[in-house]
């Protein structure tokens, strides 16, 4: 099969697995993954792992995780940044420990490994929360800002901890390097981040944006979006990480509106499906009823690592349980980090198949639930504040009385 037809048949059928996704009030993602398990080996075994798929997947996660720089929201993050930061950080500590504490001590994984499944269970994907978040009514509210904040957080902060762990415990680390060099390195990587993106790129965008010639700006995105992910891969990073930061950089720049406008549609209509499409290709249902507990123990850390996490942080900054409940709720959801962080993983050696498939199952399980508890506890909220008022106004009638 040619690989423009491969390329043909991954995108139909993306679109019309995101389409049913939708219907069910699913996210895209989950049909767009979906796709690659029934269309690939597992099931149908019409799509396989190419040379074709395996580049187009590469750009397709350097831009999705440009793209997420992008839409990152600084400023919000420093509005809320004390029980933001703490609720993020809460919520990478409590499932990562604990995931890599039992994968470790109960199930005879490297620590290594341990530690990669656990940094796969702390990302963060709130993209469903906000459309929840909307419905109900709680977007402009305490609870709301603190979730989008903690998401901004959370990403940074998975997304720094998957550079250094491939860095120091991936494939392609040199065990001849001495440590000091390894460590001076990715903090030359992070000050060249810091310092790149805080003075050259505003001005290369303004030098950039003068050229005579159509799209001036968007090139000059792309050129920093993969510039920045081959200076991450130099210095012994991964290649997401330079491209997050490229974005995050743009982001604060007078660009940032319409960057996103532009890059948008050129990762979400080729790139970042044969992305996802790529992750189903690579799950195979082989010896996974082996690992039916492994997924289900998995799937409750999951779940109260993210949720326990986020509530205790958020009732650190003077938050009533109801609304700290529905923080933690908040950030329970996986996506695209989640599959960014197990792919990354795969591919560093770090994870093997069977486990690789887990994990992806633990993501879209904790994805499907996630907006019901968020659900559960706004309603709970809510209802327990009518109660409140209802009580209020008989003791304000008793008195009058």
């Amino acid at each position: 099969m040619s690989y423009l037809v491969q390329l043909v048949i991954i995108l139909i059928l993306t679109k019309i697995g995101a389409h049913l996704s939708n219907m069910l009030n699913f996210p895209s993602v989950i049909g767009e993954l979906l796709v690659g398990v029934v269309a690939g080996p597992a099931v149908l075994n019409i799509l396989t792992g190419t040379t074709f798929i395996q580049y187009f997947s590469e750009i397709g996660v350097i831009v999705l995780m440009f793209i997420a720089g992008l839409e990152g929201d600084l400023h919000l993050l420093m509005k809320f940044w004390k029980p933001a930061l703490t609720v993020a950080i809460l919520g990478v500590i409590f499932p990562t420990i604990t995931a890599a504490g039992l994968c470790a001590l109960f199930f005879g994984f490297k620590w290594t490994t341990a530690i990669f499944i656990g940094l796969v269970l702390s990302a963060t994907s709130v993209s469903i929360s906000v459309q929840v978040l909307k419905e109900m009514g709680k977007m402009n509210t305490k609870e709301g800002a603190i979730i989008l904040g903690a998401a901004v957080a959370d990403d940074i902060i998975c997304v720094i901890l998957l550079g250094i762990c491939v860095a120091f415990f991936g494939s392609a680390a040199s065990s001849n390097q001495p440590l000091w060099l390894m460590i001076s390195t990715k903090l030359l990587f992070f000050v060249l981040m810091l310092v790149l993106g805080r003075y050259f790129v505003p001005r290369f965008m303004n030098f950039f944006s003068k050229l005579n010639t159509s799209e001036n700006e968007a090139t000059g995105a792309v050129i920093l979006c993969f510039g920045f992910a081959a200076i991450a891969v130099a210095l012994g990073m991964s290649d997401v990480l330079g491209a997050y930061f490229a974005g995050i950089a743009l982001s604060e720049t007078k660009y940032q509106k319409s960057l996103a406008q532009k890059i948008e549609p050129i990762g979400y209509a080729i790139f970042i499906p044969v992305f996802f499409v790529s992750i189903g290709l690579n799950i195979t249902f082989k010896g996974l009823q082996n690992d039916i507990v492994f997924i289900i123990a998995l799937i409750v850390i999951a779940i109260l690592g993210k949720q326990i996490g986020g509530a205790l942080g958020a009732k650190m900054f003077g938050l009533n349980w109801s609304e700290s409940n529905i923080v933690g709720a908040g950030m329970v959801s996986r996506g695209e980090m989640a599959l960014v962080v197990a792919n990354v993983a795969l591919g560093a050696k770090l994870i093997d198949q069977n486990h690789y498939t887990a994990m992806i199952l633990v993501t879209v399980v904790t994805t499907i639930i996630a907006p019901l508890i968020l659900k559960f506890f706004i309603q709970r909220s809510t209802s327990n504040s009518a109660v409140k008022k209802s009580i209020s106004s008989q003791s304000i009638n008793e008195v009058k009385i």
